[in-house]
């Protein structure tokens, strides 16, 4: 009989296991807590003599936005208070991160639930602290706060108690946002299949399917025309299709990562090429799309089935034995806790996954928008990325489970043939298809150095991309815009490291490049095709409704 794993209700997160452990390995160790009382003490001391601290550099550190109001540095008062907040946080952290603890991850999680509590602490996120938040009052009367409190009423009604990221009154989808004209042409319970209206007069010979991430919506790849993925795509002469994933409720908690790959990447490859009369289409996997899609390859390659051509991969992790900061929410202990939550809805919560990104991210995400809108009284800002961001997709609970238990916990994806799709073990070493890998520097999601793996494990010819910026910035990043920039090398060396050191770098959008790199492998022109065929005639106009539904 399996023993089920122990859920603390009151610290589903483990925090407080890995709290102690920490304290256990301090107390082993007391010449190591020596040292670092020494540090704190030495910062102190500079810091009560009005001496620069020794342990930082301020040009190799980014600016921190909380304390960008010139008031920080020159009011005596609030500097101090400022520099005393950064040198008792400082010394928490490098204290977590020196202890001798013989598992990694829980200096990770602890190292991060830290960070979350220094976070909110900080300085910035007090009224009477914040200086932009004092001038505010001093201008208005005291009007902010006022404000701030019907703001406050308004997210406890109407957002979980959560401050509200966007106005979600701004956009409608099919209406300003996800604009780009089309239709569908393949329904099933799982899945919508879009083809786009093509706008060029002929078009390339191979089709490209787009396999967005389902834990959100797929119009991040088409948000406004002059920043649309999708659009550009259209634009180059690509007949493109896109796969819109459904919202699962309590009904579909039984749906597996194999109606996932089957009946819904396979499905729609099978569907874009039928109706562009080809033996093949090209694919483009976007985050967990792209794990997906690494899936389907090795699944194909087995099968020595050819209807995928190129494969792109966008801010994907393939290897995830160093995930990110993500981790930080998936022990057992975590996750027997999310399995009994999704037990019991059939799901999980949107929501709580939003919360989960939100937290990587907290200063942006959680405390500036509290500030802005309790503190200074400002309405939420109409943006188009963070109404998308706001758009939160359910986890059928059966898929939900497999993935963080097969990818996150027991990293299998990478373990040749230990994962089965109908009998078909899978092993990357198998693929043979050319791939083109994009990764950003700053991604919290896909930390770059895992996403470079997949040159080293898939068999096929690959490239390799570093954008800059984070997991959707440096995504979604138009050549127009003539922002960012990017890296390219051979992806030839065995190490994310040994490529940086032998790259060179880009101004602009990474789109070109991949452009190129697409055509040469999606064949001459044809006339451009029309929506649909005999076999999938139109069904209704793109967007859809599975993206419109809640």
């Amino acid at each position: 009989m399996t023993k089920e794993p122990f859920t603390n209700l009151f610290d589903p997160l483990g925090i407080g296991q890995a709290s102690a452990a920490i304290w256990q390995a301090m107390l082993s160790d007391p010449e190591g807590v020596l040292r670092s009382q020494e540090q704190l003490a030495r910062g102190w001391l500079a810091l009560l003599s009005g001496a620069p601290r020794s342990d930082e550099s301020e040009d190799r550190k980014p600016a921190d936005k909380r304390f960008a109001h010139p008031a920080w540095e020159e009011n005596p008062g609030l500097r101090a208070v400022k520099d005393a907040y950064l040198l008792a946080t400082d010394a928490i952290i490098s204290s977590i991160e020196n202890t001798a603890v013989a598992d990694p991850k829980t200096i990770r999680r602890a190292r991060f639930f830290a960070r979350q509590f220094a976070d909110a602490m900080s300085p910035s996120n007090f009224a009477f602290f914040n200086p932009l938040v004092i001038e505010e009052t001093l201008k208005t009367g005291g009007q902010n706060l006022a404000k701030g409190f019907v703001n406050l009423i308004e997210d406890l009604q109407q957002n979980g108690g959560r401050p509200a990221l966007v106005d979600k009154k701004a956009f409608a989808v099919g209406k300003n946002i996800a604009m780009s004209a089309g239709a569908v042409v393949y329904r099933n319970d799982l899945c919508e299949l879009i083809q786009y209206t093509a706008t060029t007069p002929t078009v390339h010979m191979t089709p490209a399917l787009i396999v967005p991430p389902w834990i959100n919506k797929y119009y991040v790849l088409d948000l406004q025309p002059q920043n649309s993925f999708i659009k550009a795509l259209i634009d180059q002469g690509y007949t493109t299709f896109v796969i819109s994933w459904r919202n699962p409720d309590a009904q579909m908690r039984d749906l597996t990562m194999r109606d996932y790959l089957l009946r819904g990447a396979l499905e729609c490859a099978r569907v874009a090429a039928g109706v562009s009369g080809t033996a093949q289409c090209n694919a483009i996997g976007y985050c967990i799309g792209g794990t997906l899609l690494a899936m389907l390859l090795a699944y194909l390659a087995k099968r020595k089935d050819p209807i995928i051509g190129a494969a792109t991969f966008l801010a994907s992790l393939i290897d995830f034995s160093e995930a990110g900061e993500i981790d930080a929410f998936l022990g057992e202990d975590a996750l027997a806790y999310i399995e009994k939550k999704m037990e019991e809805r059939g799901y999980l919560e949107g929501r709580e996954m939003s919360d989960t990104f939100s937290m990587l991210r907290s200063n942006d995400l959680i405390w500036s928008v509290a500030v802005n809108r309790y503190l200074l009284g400002k309405d939420a800002p109409a943006f188009d990325l963070l109404y998308w961001n706001s758009d939160s997709t359910r986890m059928p609970a059966a898929m939900h489970s497999y993935y963080l238990r097969n990818m996150y916990i027991e990293n299998n994806l990478v373990r040749p043939n230990t994962l089965e799709i109908e009998g078909t073990k899978l092993d990357l070493g198998e693929i043979r298809n050319d791939i083109y890998c994009v990764a950003t520097v700053e991604d919290h999601i896909a930390p770059w150095k895992s996403v470079y793996r997949l040159t080293q494990l898939a068999g096929g010819a690959s490239a390799f991309r570093l954008g800059a910026s984070g997991h959707i910035a440096g995504i979604i990043n138009a050549p127009a815009k003539k922002k960012g920039s990017w890296w390219s090398a051979p992806a030839s060396a065995p190490d994310p490291e040994g490529w940086l050191s032998s790259a060179s770098k880009h101004e602009g959008s990474w789109w070109p490049d991949w452009f190129v790199w697409l055509s040469e492998r999606s064949g001459g022109r044809v006339p451009a095709r029309d929506l649909g065929s005999p076999q999938y005639p139109p069904q209704e106009p793109a967007p859809g409704s599975y993206v419109l539904a809640d």
